[in-house]
């Protein structure tokens, strides 16, 4: 967004806000496309807390991607942004002192159709599952040869049919380039049991995660969708 654009939307969004009271902290913005810089409208946004308290939402101008939101107390907070159904993402944290007043111009991923039509888990009446019976992802061979364990946690919206809409598969961590490949090519693969709303099958936005390592080690992440892989008989290379 040219630089005079992204002034134009601060000053349409300070003038709506005229009325309001300059008590508090606040944060104000632009919210704005990775990639295209387009401004994007009609998003939820709300403040997260260091505790996971979040503030009332509030929505993006359809215009200009302004908005507007209250911190009701100094603090470290991130941004909560929702676009469409599943259209999630979070903003870096940052910190807002008191009687501080943040601008900021925020900068979102460009969610295929696909996502934005997706429900979050939290939305469903019953989330999508794994099937029994799916493949493990199977340990890359030169990183079990190494003694290299790993996370990965990806994303992908799991189809009305049971089957991952691979167009929407994206990296959220991943310890190696090698980890996450076997991790897509099993997801490619699974079958899932779809989520369902009100007794429908409809899509929601799936998180995979997936745990290698060694022998009996413990486990690095827990929940519903992490699946671990254990190689036995390799010693696991020491972190530094």
């Amino acid at each position: 967004m040219p630089n005079y654009l992204t002034r134009a939307a601060f000053a349409a969004c300070a003038a709506v806000l005229l009325s309001v009271s300059a008590r508090g902290q606040t944060v104000q913005g632009v919210l704005v496309g990775q990639k295209s810089l387009a401004p994007v409208g009609g998003a939820q946004l709300a403040l997260v807390d260091d505790s996971g308290h979040v503030t009332p939402p509030t929505t993006s101008d359809s215009g200009s991607g302004a908005f507007y939101l209250d911190a009701p107390k100094p603090g470290r907070y991130k941004l909560r942004i929702l676009v469409g159904r599943g259209g999630l993402s979070y903003s870096p944290a940052f910190q807002v002192d008191s009687g501080q007043t943040i601008e900021r111009k925020f900068a979102i991923p460009e969610w295929p159709a696909a996502v934005l039509e997706a429900y979050l888990p939290e939305d469903v009446t019953k989330k999508a599952a794994y099937k029994p019976g799916n493949r493990a992802p199977r340990f890359p061979d030169a990183l079990r040869a190494a003694g290299r364990d790993g996370l990965t946690r990806v994303l992908f919206v799991v189809k009305p049919d049971g089957r991952p809409d691979m167009s929407t598969f994206s990296v959220v961590e991943s310890d190696d380039d090698a980890f996450t490949r076997a991790t897509r090519d099993a997801a490619e693969e699974a079958q899932f049991i779809p989520a369902e709303r009100d007794g429908v099958a409809v899509p929601q936005l799936f998180e995979m995660v997936v745990d290698y390592g060694f022998g009996t080690e413990p486990g690095r992440a827990s929940g519903d969708n992490v699946i671990v892989v254990r190689a036995l008989g390799v010693v696991r290379q020491k972190r530094p």
